[in-house]
């Protein structure tokens, strides 16, 4: 084991990977709370740019707190096979991050780009009615009453002090994830929490045979910077991307800004090629759909206390693709007292520029133990297909149970043992 404390460097990035390049033959690197004479008052680790972590690999943080400083547009954690100019990411194994004790990983004060590449950056970028009536440019001056915004005048921009600066990216990107795996088996992410994450928390893409658990995440799709809310979109807690498979994710708590867990299995209708790196994308791997495997499987979410700001608690989203064998279990959807959101458990989408839901997208699919608090229980704007929604209890009585949006949205689905405050269980 490598204790990061004992390499003495010019700033904590150097200290960290020198301390992972001399890691030992069991590949553990311990980060503990920050010992330094640079700044000995600072016991945060303050990070500049990503800590890659190599195959074969443990970053064990150990009662400590990571943050992102003003001058970082990058992830705190990220495989080290993927990154700007690595076009298509090899596969690693046994990458693991573990936290023990209370561990935090800490957005930066004034971040440099946030949401995904559909955001443009502002600075400032409102989040209240009135201070977008105010200082928002984009809203034409005609629309400027808090009762004439649109849902996009609030959405289509995200803060980021990158914002009008010559040679930087105006759309967020995958930098913008808080820990990013990629082409990954063998993998573990646990007991940290994750506090206003630049965009998602966690995202994995063509990753296999892991587990995620014991994460607490803190975001609410705004931030207050230099005394007023600015906007900050895309604060999804953890996304499964296209390939992955044979994962675990437990014991999530916290509120997110965007859903709290996804499993978007997305290709598009029409598609060009981005090579791995490519900006612009919350997808760091080639986009080469003739032969990337597309489709997520063999997954279980259990054990989830949490809610979303504006989405969902959990979202399966299979575009072109086809997501099977997932057990949902045990999900507490807890907003506060008075705060309401879009809902627990969205099944699919109405065909839109993600791509097609396609008949028989999504099977075996066992959903149950859901308390929903929400606008909307359960909605299917997809196709479910040979699966189970049993054990739901639903607090809102002006809503069914479960929404179906399409003609043929259910085949062969049993549903079973549902309590709800309303009166209809499928509308």
């Amino acid at each position: 084991m490598i204790n990061v404390n004992d390499f003495k460097c010019r700033t904590d990035n150097e200290t960290i990977e020198k301390a992972m390049a001399n890691r030992t033959a069991d590949g553990i690197v311990l980060i503990p709370p920050r010992g330094s004479d640079i700044e000995p008052e600072r016991r945060m680790w303050l990070l500049d740019r990503a800590i890659l972590i190599p195959e074969d690999t443990t970053v064990i943080l150990q009662n400590c707190t990571v943050k992102l400083s003003d001058r970082c547009r990058d992830n705190f954690f990220r495989s080290a096979n993927c990154g700007m100019g690595i076009e298509d990411p090899v596969r690693i194994h046994n990458v693991h991050l573990k936290g023990e004790g209370l561990c935090s990983l800490v957005g930066a004060d004034h971040p440099r780009a946030s949401g995904d590449g559909s955001k443009i950056l502002a600075c400032p970028c409102p989040y209240l009615p009135e201070d977008i009536c105010r200082l928002a440019p984009w809203v034409p001056e005609e629309r400027r009453t808090p009762e004439k915004l649109d849902f996009w005048d609030a959405h289509d921009h995200s803060y980021g002090t990158d914002a009008g600066k010559e040679g930087e990216s105006q759309y967020g990107d995958w930098r913008g994830i808080g820990v990013l795996l990629a082409n990954v088996e063998d993998f573990s992410i646990e007991n940290i929490r994750i506090v206003k994450s630049h965009g998602w928390g966690i995202s994995l893409e063509a990753c296999a045979k892991g587990r995620i658990e014991k994460i607490d995440f803190d975001a609410n799709m705004s931030k207050e910077i230099d005394g007023m809310l600015n906007n900050m979109e895309n604060q999804d807690g953890i996304d499964l991307r296209n390939g992955c498979h044979d994962i675990i994710i437990s014991d999530i708590t916290g509120s997110t800004g965007d859903d709290v867990i996804a499993l978007t299995a997305i290709v598009p209708d029409k598609w060009e090629y981005k090579p791995g790196g490519s900006l612009r994308t919350t997808h760091v791997m080639p986009n080469e759909w003739s032969r990337r495997d597309r489709d997520i499987h063999d997954v279980i979410i259990r054990n989830v206390i949490a809610w979303s700001q504006l989405c969902w608690t959990i979202r399966l989203l299979p575009c072109n693709t086809k997501i099977w064998n997932v057990v949902i279990d045990n999900i507490i959807d807890n907003p506060p007292a008075g705060q309401t959101h879009s809902g627990v458990l969205l099944l699919g989408e109405g065909d839109s520029a993600y791509g097609k839901n396609l008949p028989g997208s999504m099977t075996n699919v066992t959903i149950s133990n859901l308390v929903c608090n929400s606008q909307h229980p359960i909605t299917i704007p997809g196709y479910l297909k040979d699966s189970v929604i049993t054990n739901v209890v639903n607090s809102n009585p002006d809503t069914p149970v479960v929404v179906v949006r399409r003609e043929g949205g259910l085949d062969n689905v049993q549903i079973s043992n549902i309590a709800t405050a309303g009166e209809k269980i499928v509308g």
